[in-house]
């Protein structure tokens, strides 16, 4: 088998946009330093492959192991703290590390300030719920070009967040909107990296088509997210897709089935450890089988929130 070499990765990636040394090199370096990369015959120095990294639209650890690129460590480990303090609802601590940054020179570069200004939308709104500012803010990292070739994770779950924010405040029309959009735009991604980014678009879909009671689209969209995080051999988001199929399910009238997609999700989420959410589906799936057993088949359950669950 070919070893997968810096060059040869490069050149691969190029000649998928069907892009022309010169275009990929014009205002990062010269047609010759990218034609000798690609050979093997020099290697990039870490800015120049940072740059080239953007205007491919892929992250940097692409074309390396992170081992070989220590300098990136800090904003990497602390983007990675960021999006861990917000999927463990500790929005406080990560708008005190966001405001801390936007002023560290490191997280300058425009790909850095993109990603700040996204996660401080998503704090500031869970903190606050003004929903308008939080749009402004995301309009402003939606707004930052970064001269990619092409559409990034980053640009998709920017406009996935500006569906999470008008879901929570029950204006459905526009979120679904939104997610549908992120699906175009994921599938106009170059590479199919693995990343949670399509996962997250079906979960969401379940969760405003069963929040605006669209049941049959819900059940749908969730049996497609389901045989994708299979096909894909990842667990990220199964439990809580199960659940939403759960809900679809009975509120369409097949009681013991949704049951059973609810203990399903019950079981992935305490393998995953997440108790947070393994704690708030118990008790609704203890809910639907007291309303099951009363023969109520309407109530309204707790919601689950998406933004979280979904950094």
């Amino acid at each position: 088998m070919e070893e997968l070499t810096l060059g040869k990765k490069l050149k691969d990636l190029r000649q998928y946009y069907q892009v022309s040394q010169k275009e990929l090199s014009k205002g990062i370096c010269s047609q010759k330093a990218i034609s000798k990369i690609e050979n093997e015959q020099m290697h990039p120095t870490a800015e120049i492959l940072n740059l080239i990294s953007i205007k491919l639209g892929v992250k940097i650890s692409y074309f390396f192991d992170d081992h070989e690129a220590p300098r990136f460590n800090y904003i990497r480990d602390t983007k990675d703290r960021i999006d861990k303090l917000i999927r463990h609802y500790e929005f406080g601590e990560a708008m005190n590390i966001i405001r801390q940054e936007l002023k560290n020179p490191l997280f300058r570069k425009p790909v850095h300030q993109k990603f700040l200004l996204w996660k401080r939308a998503i704090t500031h709104f869970k903190i606050t719920k003004e929903k308008e500012e939080a749009l402004d803010l995301l309009q402003l990292a939606k707004d930052i070009k970064l001269e990619a070739l092409s559409v990034t994770e980053e640009d998709i779950g920017i406009i996935i967040n500006f569906g999470t924010i008008y879901m929570d405040v029950y204006e459905f029309d526009k979120a679904i909107y939104y997610f549908q959009e992120a699906q175009k735009l994921y599938k106009k991604l170059p590479i199919e990296f693995w990343g949670p980014t399509q996962s997250k678009i079906y979960f969401n879909m379940c969760v405003v088509y069963g929040s605006s009671r669209q049941f049959e689209k819900g059940l749908a969209t969730a049996n497609e997210g389901l045989k994708y995080v299979f096909d894909q051999e990842s667990l990220y988001l199964l439990g809580e897709i199960y659940y939403e199929k759960g809900i679809c399910l009975y509120y369409l009238g097949n009681i013991k089935e949704a049951l059973r997609c609810m203990e399903k999700s019950l079981f992935y989420l305490e393998e995953k450890g997440q108790t947070i959410f393994y704690d708030f589906i118990l008790q609704n799936y203890l809910r639907f089988q007291r309303a099951a057993l009363a023969q109520r088949p309407y109530f309204q359950p707790g919601s689950i929130d998406p933004t979280a669950a979904t950094v």
